[in-house]
């Protein structure tokens, strides 16, 4: 028997247990993106969800990936092709999507500024918050994708910035969408 056998069995029963429907960890580029949310409308699009919950899900799927997109920090050398994590697992009455990258200290602040901000708001103060940001956004951008995901989810966003380095952080993302 290949020891290697028992680490692949504990590994696909630790993903089962946790209700892992896709995990994926690896280089991340426009076409990694289109797969990933390929997958995800795979899973919507299978699932009994009520449309509006299948909305809903794929939005704050995109969202995530999109912040990914944006902050994922490239380290000399890499040729834009940096390891990123995207998982997003199920139970009873969530899915649960989590996203792992490395960020530049610079964009550390910014995120987790942002995040706070939108973690300490209501529903009403978040929608305000969402159209003041909107009339003062350029067209592309503007930090919008995160309230995006706190309106849509109805939740808090976890996050945790672990130090690899002096300048590279690795920033966890977390939240949940009700079924």
């Amino acid at each position: 028997m290949n020891p290697g056998n028992s680490v692949i069995h504990e590994i696909y029963q630790y993903m089962n247990d946790k209700g892992v429907v896709i995990s994926y960890l690896g280089g991340f580029n426009q076409d990694v993106v289109n797969s990933l949310l390929g997958s995800v409308k795979k899973i919507v699009n299978e699932s009994e969800l009520d449309f509006r919950t299948k909305k809903r899900f794929y939005a704050v799927a995109a969202e995530c990936l999109d912040n990914v997109n944006r902050y994922n920090y490239e380290a000399p050398g890499s040729n834009g092709f940096t390891k990123t994590f995207f998982n997003v697992s199920s139970d009873d009455n969530f899915f649960i999507i989590q996203t792992g990258n490395y960020i530049h200290k610079d964009q550390k602040t910014i995120l987790t500024e942002k995040l706070d901000k939108v973690n300490s708001l209501n529903r009403e103060e978040l929608k305000k918050f969402y159209h003041e940001k909107l009339s003062e956004s350029p067209a592309r951008g503007g930090g919008l994708g995160i309230i995006d995901i706190s309106l849509r989810t109805g939740c808090k966003i976890a996050y945790d910035c672990k130090p690899i380095d002096g300048d590279v952080y690795f920033f966890v993302l977390l939240t949940s969408i009700k079924k």
